[in-house]
């Protein structure tokens, strides 16, 4: 059994990389049209915004440009493990050396990309870790109004302490590896906009280790998603787009006792009256179905993207969104998060960038029980802009979790993390 279970990893897991891998092979090979797409005339965000004396600006290897960078972080969280009681503070140092290997041409842009993220933590040794993930992506212009676009990646992450599904007493984070690939094309023609894509991804989790020694294997969760999507949008009159969307949504667990499919259908409005302004919001319907004797579930679906550049210096962001995650407790069939976030980037100097964020998700899990969980939460940045190769910066982060039903008072957790680091890149 293990041997077939390897086996059908490796292929999932290949199935994941090929499927990524041909759709870039086909942005590679496609020839590139002779002139170029004309400059846009968008405005640009202070996050956007090129800074040539500060940006990087890598290192040429013939075609390819190679951008290499290092960041590293000391940080004091005052409640690791995300409880009530008791909270366990610790310092830990965080390390994130990366890569990207890219080429651009008239027509389009291919890259590869790496990254690894250590935790060392002072005192609590058992969390050490270190995730890593590698991918590529790519971009190409078939013909006149016709792109064509994918990426792809796969890694090791861990799961953090204030996942619902987090059991308690755990020894360490559980660790699981997730493949991601995407493709979509769209095409312009007159006032019209016509696109498809899908995304797959798939999940392999490994056991949850306790503080007794306890192994609980996670193999329940271990799962596959097909997402296919399309959409026309037409520009009824200039900087506005009415637009439809409509996107399947399948999900295969290992095990068939969660698996689901479904979609959605949503109708927008896409604006850009002017240069300070854009954004898109819709409103549709969302539904997916579960074998019994899990309930399905069905509720209005809805978004919201707007982006606002107040003044040159402070561009603000507001988005909302809703979705329907897959939750493996017992008694539930999902999550219905509901999202919403507020942030802004204020440019206080050229060299220094302050980012303020306000967020709330309200995640109701739904089934054959409920529970509700909210979850506030608040961050600042300050970044200095040193050179063009170092910045440095400090940050704060506040978040939470409040549960109802919670009989024994263990869901709930409040939780600051302090930051101060420096980046390299060349």
């Amino acid at each position: 059994m293990a041997e077939l279970r390897s086996k059908a990893t490796g292929f999932r897991c290949a199935f994941c990389i090929a499927f990524c891998t041909a759709t870039l092979f086909a942005l590679c090979t496609t020839p590139a049209p002779a002139e170029e797409r004309s400059a846009g005339t968008e405005q640009l965000g202070v996050m956007d915004r090129p800074r040539p004396d500060y940006d990087a600006q890598g290192i040429a290897w013939g075609d390819w440009t190679l951008f290499p960078a290092l960041a590293a972080t000391a940080n004091y969280d005052d409640n690791v493990f995300r409880l009530q009681r008791p909270r366990s503070p610790d310092w830990y140092v965080e390390t994130i050396p990366s890569a990207r290997l890219q080429r651009k041409w008239s027509g389009g842009a291919f890259g590869i990309f790496g990254n690894l993220d250590n935790l060392a933590y002072a005192r609590f040794g058992r969390l050490n870790l270190t995730d890593w993930s590698v991918g590529l992506d790519g971009s190409a212009t078939l013909a006149k109004g016709l792109t064509l676009g994918g990426s792809g990646y796969f890694g090791e992450y861990h799961e953090g302490f204030e996942s619902a599904e987090v059991i308690g007493q755990q020894r360490d984070y559980t660790r699981y590896f997730h493949g991601h690939a995407e493709s979509q094309l769209n095409y312009e023609s007159g006032h019209w906009i016509l696109g498809g894509g899908a995304t797959f991804d798939r999940y392999e989790w490994r056991p949850t280790v306790t503080l007794s020694g306890d192994r609980f294997s996670n193999s329940d969760r271990d799962e596959s998603l097909f997402a296919p999507y399309a959409k026309a949008a037409y520009e009824f009159t200039p900087g506005y787009h009415l637009f439809v969307r409509a996107l399947y949504d399948g999900r295969n667990f290992d095990d068939g006792l969660r698996s689901s499919s479904g979609g959605r259908i949503d109708a927008g409005l896409a604006f850009a009256p002017d240069k300070t302004l854009n954004g898109e919001v819709y409103l549709g319907w969302l539904h997916q179905e579960f074998r019994p004797p899990l309930p399905d579930f069905s509720t209005l679906d809805y978004g919201a993207t707007v982006d606002w550049y107040a003044m040159k210096q402070l561009t603000l962001h507001l988005t909302a969104s809703r979705a329907a995650s897959d939750i493996v407790l017992p008694g539930f069939t999902v999550s219905d998060d509901q999202s919403f976030r507020l942030s802004a980037d204020y440019e206080a100097r050229h060299d220094v960038i302050v980012q303020a964020f306000a967020g709330y998700t309200d995640s109701r899990l739904a089934g054959l029980i409920s529970r509700v969980d909210r979850y506030p939460s608040a961050g600042l940045t300050v970044r200095y802009l040193i050179n063009r190769y170092t910045s440095a910066e400090v940050a704060y982060l506040y978040s939470s979790r409040h549960s109802a039903p919670n009989p024994f008072d263990v869901l709930n957790f409040r939780d600051q993390v302090f930051t101060a680091g420096l980046r390299v890149h060349i």
